[in-house]
């Protein structure tokens, strides 16, 4: 495939919005003997089990971010209660790597007591999981260290930090409107000139436009629940499937992920001068899931298709990051995975299923293509 075709392609592929799902996996509610031989931060620590070491985040509090007044004080505080002792563990979930549960030190709640010495506030965003009967033990708790001003109940307008990073998120917001209403007075000049190489450029579809807005290269084909578009000016066309949810159930923030297969090709549908067929995967997280490994490998009965690394495009939003995984396939790859009878694809470390209704639409295209 001729490189200038490639490098074409990769703005033209997705136009489509990210579904993201957070998942909490339970666990049993029993409690583990261990050890605590880290802490992160007011929040956070490393246990130590007989089975490894956990990243353990305590359950119902919240602390000062590292910006506000007192973040190293309590973590500090917390170090004094919990380092280098023997605890016991009630893992109640877990997000990605990290554990979320209580700990226990000669059967005293931490939880309890950071909000008793005024070292955290009492989470808003998780009471509605929690018993009432311990809701009101827990309110109790934060309510004495209030009425004598411990902690962060003794600070001047030091607010909660669910408060302080909603504050802090819109006046980033704000800061992005601002220069994008400053890239937007731009001179007559400037104007002509992009005019002028808009004219000489080929036409290209935003990668990360939402559905519904201007994208006229993107439309049903009115065959099998397909797409299809062509852009006179590039001459590139293609045919694609709808959205395709694929199941990652134990992939931590998200549970699903939207996915597309393309048929892309180059010259017109009489004289076709080159063709790609392209997976592409788009997730939402928090934080960058696919840092270290984005390979792709797809299981038809008991053969693998190994895809490689992607082609990754990111964007970095307020409170979480857009990734965007691109696979180029073959023909005789995708016939292979649609005439199994079962397909598994696991991309990095996350295990994923495919439903019949997907690898229908995926013959579908085959047929048109």
């Amino acid at each position: 495939m001729k490189e200038s075709f490639k490098e074409n392609i990769k703005p033209f592929i997705f136009i489509v919005i990210v579904l993201f799902l957070t998942a909490i996996s339970a666990y049993p509610q029993r409690k583990f003997a261990g050890r605590v031989v880290e802490v992160v931060d007011g929040k956070t620590c490393v246990v130590e089990l007989p089975s490894g070491k956990l990243t353990v985040v305590l359950q119902y509090i919240e602390v000062p971010d590292p910006e506000q007044p007192l973040h190293d004080t309590v973590k500090a505080h917390l170090t004094n209660l919990v380092l280098d002792k023997k605890i016991e563990l009630m893992p109640l979930g877990v997000i990605k790597n990290r554990t979320i549960g209580r700990l226990y030190v000669k059967g005293v709640d931490v939880s309890q007591q950071m909000l008793r010495d005024g070292a955290a506030w009492y989470s808003v965003a998780e009471r509605s999981g929690q018993g009432e009967d311990e809701s009101l033990v827990y309110q109790d708790n934060e309510n004495q260290a209030r009425s004598e001003k411990r902690g962060v109940w003794g600070v001047a307008d030091l607010k909660p930090v669910w408060e302080y990073r909603a504050e802090k998120e819109a006046q980033q917001k704000r800061l992005e409107k601002d220069a994008l209403t400053r890239q937007s007075f731009i001179t007559t000049e400037t104007q002509s000139r992009s005019k002028r190489d808009a004219q000489r450029q080929p036409a290209q579809v935003e990668m990360w436009a939402d559905v519904g807005g201007a994208n006229q290269y993107d439309k049903p084909l009115g065959v099998g629940g397909l797409r299809a578009g062509f852009d006179p000016m590039a001459r590139v066309g293609h045919i694609s499937t709808p959205s395709i949810y694929l199941d990652f159930p134990t992939a931590g923030f998200f549970k699903q992920v939207d996915s597309r297969l393309f048929y892309l090709y180059k010259g017109d549908k009489t004289k076709i001068e080159d063709s790609v067929y392209v997976i592409g995967f788009i997730t939402t997280s928090k934080n960058y899931m696919f840092v270290n490994s984005n390979s792709l490998t797809i299981t038809a009965d008991s053969q693998k298709v190994m895809l490689g690394k992607a082609k990754r495009f990111y964007r970095q939003g307020v409170t979480s990051v857009n990734e965007l995984l691109l696979y180029k396939v073959t023909r005789a790859q995708l016939m292979k995975i649609v005439k199994a009878q079962r397909i598994s694809l696991r991309i990095g470390a996350h295990k994923g299923g495919i439903s019949n209704e997907s690898l229908t639409l995926i013959n579908n295209l085959l047929n048109a293509s």
